[in-house]
């Protein structure tokens, strides 16, 4: 069986660590989307630290930052700097953090069944609709070469663009937080948060491996 891959697209979309493992490797950057904590309660320290745990287990190479429905369009002047810097076009990842914990994981594990992880997550709404910010932003500033996986995120958040903030609020990620989390989570900045530096990579390389663009 040929092993999936969208390794001739510039930009790219995929869910979890395991996601990010297929997708990111040759990647500039990565941008890890999560929007809502996963508990009740947890502080913005916790959240920073999960993020930046779960950034280290991307792939080495690429710079990882953290990408949200609040800042896509400096996910995209990060993207458009770093062209600059390099003077070729970069890859771009774009991976949703979905899923990892509730009620369903203990009893998963109880029934000897797989529970979601940071691999494998269950998909969430929330991180699907910020990706698709993210890659519309991307799209915004001339990067469209995209991923059908990562057009299909894009459509899903340009398609309800209007009604984001309450599909957040009334997502299945949301049901077993107070609403200040959620208030929290819909309110975070433009800023661009680095989770883990990359390593200097000429970005022609990638251009390389990929081939010539269609």
């Amino acid at each position: 069986m040929a092993a999936r891959t969208q390794g001739q697209y510039q930009v790219r979309f995929a869910w979890g660590v395991a996601g990010a493992e297929r997708v990111a490797a040759d990647a500039h950057l990565v941008v890890w989307v999560d929007v809502l904590p996963e508990r009740r309660g947890t502080s913005a320290a916790d959240r920073d630290r999960d993020a930046r745990a779960a950034a280290a287990r991307v792939p080495v190479g690429p710079e990882v930052v953290l990408g949200h429905l609040g800042n896509a369009r400096a996910v995209a002047e990060r993207v458009t700097g770093l062209q600059a810097e390099r003077g070729d076009r970069c890859v771009v990842a774009v991976v949703a953090a979905g899923r990892t914990a509730g009620p369903h994981t203990d009893a998963a594990e109880a029934a000897g069944e797989p529970a979601d992880t940071a691999e494998a997550p269950d998909p969430a709404v929330e991180d699907l609709l910020a990706a698709g910010a993210v890659v519309d932003a991307l799209v915004a500033v001339g990067i469209d070469h995209i991923a059908p996986e990562a057009a299909a995120a894009c459509a899903a958040y340009t398609g309800l663009r209007q009604a984001v903030r309450h599909l957040v609020s009334a997502a299945e990620g949301a049901s077993g937080l107070d609403r200040e989390d959620v208030r929290t989570a819909l309110a975070a900045g433009p800023d661009l948060v680095v989770l883990r530096p990359g390593t200097q990579r000429d970005c022609s390389t990638a251009q390389r491996e990929q081939g010539p663009r269609a």
